[in-house]
């Protein structure tokens, strides 16, 4: 298990796009692992693809990392960097044999396999003499480094899928080094894995078909090889593989949409693995007492975005208000509204919290606590503001505001309730169009607790805005 017993695990993202929920859900498992056993989680950027990687790729990858509060220990390392390590391991296996360097062309080796899909690199290069290899090197011919496989069963132990058997003789002898000098995806992480002490490879089981390959370079560098867990990949609803029609799938975009870090991290946790009862609100510590590779399903876990919905509204919910506040100030700001400045604000985020389910919809659901409505709700227009007694109820509402002293809600309550039996009618018809008026909404927390907190004035002002809005939409 590496160069020390202790337990050391790696996610190495390639910074050729932002961190999707696949590649945070790779993270956290090997984090919660790394954490369980007391060892090391560490990080790698994997963009020796120089034409697509991007360090803003890099960053956003990063961010979101810490965002996530997944901490990686020890500094980052850039394989863009370790060029030169991987050209002496290169040159380690051709002195020793265990790799050739082969001049065959793309185009050569496209008319060999011409008409059989079953071909297999034939080793044309393999035994090409010093004189010959000397020769097309001082031409500059260009070429590749393949790694000279042996006659030989490559067998492995996966903690999901259990055993697993290859045979050298379904592969060719691949290229580890390509004709520019870039070495392959398979021979750097190998290298990188060695000299990092990883013990366990926790990833996607889209790298499933590259372990074997990865174990042939192991076993020709002569590296003790480390263990290895696939976790099976996401899918949509429809079963097929996750992607922007599902919903958003970039950690960003989460956040951006009012997302809170535990509650992403708790979602993206329980796709594809449980703690072994049917708790679905975990912290980060349960889920780290509760983690193993074996509870990891080997069925592919459906993403379910009405399900992230609902457990950050939950989160949300059991946050207290002065911890949700500074969250949500800079959405309030973007709007004009400066919430610090508001008397009130604790006991609004308080009454707001258990309704919304992301933090942008503190905002969009109760930015009429700060301000006047600008519209009214369509439907609710013609329920309670086109009917024949309409203007009555608001020019009742416009008395019983008036009247309400001290302005409370069990006050407020008890003066609506004796008009409208003054009046012959429920509560409920001077109610709803008293909510529609100082909110713009026909649904809002509780209608007197909402009103007190916006204040006489404004619901005044508010409920005579309405009756001219009425006479001017006659």
């Amino acid at each position: 298990m590496g160069k020390d017993k202790k337990i050391r695990v790696r996610f190495a993202p390639s910074p050729t796009g932002y961190l999707h929920i696949g590649g945070a859900r790779t993270a956290l498992f090997n984090y919660v692992f790394a954490k369980k056993h007391n060892g090391d989680f560490l990080l790698r950027i994997e963009d020796t693809d120089t034409e697509r990687s991007k360090p803003e790729f890099t960053e956003q990858i990063i961010k979101s990392l810490e965002w996530l509060g997944i901490k990686h220990n020890g500094e980052i390392v850039f394989q863009s960097k370790r060029f030169d390590v991987y050209k002496n391991y290169a040159e380690k296996l051709l002195k020793e044999g265990k790799a050739y360097r082969c001049f065959c062309t793309k185009e050569e080796i496209e008319e060999r396999k011409k008409n059989n899909p079953a071909w297999k690199y034939d080793r044309k290069c393999l035994n090409l003499s010093e004189a010959e290899i000397k020769e097309k090197l001082e031409k500059g011919i260009p070429h590749t480094i393949r790694l000279k496989l042996p006659e030989t069963e490559i067998k492995f132990f996966d903690h999901i899928r259990g055993e697993m058997r290859f045979h050298s003789k379904d592969f060719e002898d691949f290229i580890i080094v390509r004709s520019n000098g870039i070495p392959i995806y398979q021979f750097t992480v190998v290298i990188d894995d060695y000299e990092m002490g990883i013990t366990h490879v926790i990833r996607g089981e889209d790298h499933l078909s590259n372990t074997p390959k990865q174990i042939f370079i192991y076993k020709a560098l002569g590296f003790e090889i480390p263990e290895f867990a696939h976790i099976p990949l996401i899918l949509g609803p429809d079963k097929k593989r996750l992607s922007k029609r599902h919903g958003a799938t970039g950690v960003e975009e989460y956040k951006k949409d009012g997302f809170l870090p535990e509650a992403l991290v708790n979602f993206i946790a329980l796709l594809g693995w449980s703690p072994g009862d049917d708790r679905e609100i975990l912290s980060i510590d349960e889920i780290i007492k509760e983690f193993s590779l074996e509870r990891i399903n080997k069925s592919p876990a459906v993403f379910d975005y009405k399900k992230a919905l609902w457990l950050n509204g939950k989160y949300i919910a059991m946050k207290a208000a002065e911890k949700l506040l500074p969250l949500i100030e800079e959405i309030f700001r973007e709007n004009g509204i400066e919430l610090n400045s508001h008397p009130q604000k604790k006991e609004i985020v308080e009454l707001l919290k258990t309704r919304v389910k992301t933090l942008n919809e503190f905002y969009q659901f109760g930015y009429y606590f700060f301000k006047e409505p600008e519209n009214y709700d369509e439907k609710g227009i013609k329920k309670y503001f086109k009917k024949e007694n309409s203007k009555e109820y608001l020019k009742s509402l416009i008395k019983i505001i008036e009247k309400t002293e001290p302005f409370t809600e069990e006050k407020l309550e008890e003066v609506l309730r004796k008009e409208a039996e003054d009046m012959g009618i429920s509560a409920a018809k001077l109610i709803h169009p008293f909510r529609l008026a100082i909110t713009g909404y026909t649904v809002s927390p509780g209608i007197f607790e909402t009103a007190v907190l916006i204040g006489k004035e404004n619901c005044l002002k508010r409920v005579k805005k309405a009756l001219d809005f009425l006479d001017k939409n006659e």
